[in-house]
């Protein structure tokens, strides 16, 4: 499981984005009533009992695989075990799922103002939040995810990280209907690491990438050999050598160490058929994309 936790000012504009969304389920709550407007009312109420605390808002979303669908219960569990890891366990709140684009995932919305007007510390809750995930992901047996700091990622850049703080104010604001969207890099590399499998091979890990919104392309030298990859998404392409601190997790080479199988012998025809069909849709290719010819020589592909 992926997890985030946010602070915001604005119960109504969470409530309506997490319950108004097509296809959101409650799951459960503390909180009476059964509308968005009864929901929010409540946690905007809580307010009162502590005027200083400038952001009251809890919001904390958790991810999982695109194979993993937990039971209701077991999501109830992970909602009530998440907020009591994290000192809710005085506090307002409702959870609710979403499953869009093949991504199922878990939104829970709390006041940090508790019923007795204590507000919830959020020192270290980024990593205090990872740490009851990982417990959570033993317990119920689900597909363990490494902490942020132990993964090789690149971060959104400078102008990235502005566009988001100033949608997210604009959010709290109520100005707009929704948080601000993840960072294209933060995109790929979120779908790349769901989609790994040891063992799975390389034709269905690009596959899989399509399906959750990342193309890729394929860079042959002039001898018709495979030697890069680059993904893209939102109109934003990346080589794979950009994306991660070291430089190797997402390239051809980190890839194969991470166990992705290359048969290209097995894989030739699946993957002329899905370049080929990516190729007609892009009607101008991005300047970053790596330009490939559609057919290149059986199994010769550089992992160096």
């Amino acid at each position: 499981m992926i997890g985030k936790i946010k602070k915001g000012k604005s119960f109504a504009g969470l409530t309506k984005y997490i319950l108004e969304k097509e296809g959101a389920e409650l799951i459960c709550t503390n909180l009476a009533g059964e509308t968005p407007q009864e929901f929010y009312r409540q946690l905007a109420a809580t307010k009162q009992l502590n005027c200083k605390v400038r952001s009251p808002v809890s919001h904390i979303s958790i991810s999982f695989p695109f194979h993993e669908k937990p039971s209701l219960e077991v999501l109830e569990e992970i909602a009530e075990e998440t907020l009591l890891g994290m000192g809710f366990e005085k506090n307002l709140y409702f959870a609710a799922s979403h499953n869009d684009c093949n991504h199922f995932h878990l939104h829970i919305a709390a006041s940090r103002i508790n019923i007795d007007g204590e507000c919830i510390s959020d020192w270290y809750d980024k990593r205090r939040l990872e740490k009851v995930l990982r417990n959570l992901e033993s317990r119920f047996n689900l597909t363990s995810v490494p902490n942020s700091w132990e993964v090789d990622r690149t971060a959104p850049s400078t102008g990235q990280k502005r566009r988001m703080f100033r949608e997210n104010q604009e959010f709290e604001l109520e100005l707009r209907s929704e948080p601000a969207d993840r960072s294209a890099v933060e995109k790929i590399q979120d779908v790349i690491e769901n989609a790994i499998q040891p063992g799975m091979r390389f034709a269905q890990f690009v596959e899989q990438l399509k399906v959750n919104g990342v193309e890729t392309s394929l860079k042959l030298s002039s001898e018709g050999v495979v030697q890069g990859i680059s993904y893209s998404t939102d109109g934003v392409a990346f080589a794979g050598s950009k994306l991660g601190r070291n430089k190797q997790a997402c390239t051809l080479k980190g890839l194969a160490m991470r166990g992705i199988k290359f048969d290209l012998e097995h894989d030739e025809n699946e993957l002329t058929r899905y370049i080929g069909e990516d190729e007609k849709q892009q009607d101008e290719p991005l300047e970053t994309k790596i330009n490939y010819p559609t057919r290149y020589p059986k199994s010769q592909i550089e992992l160096d």
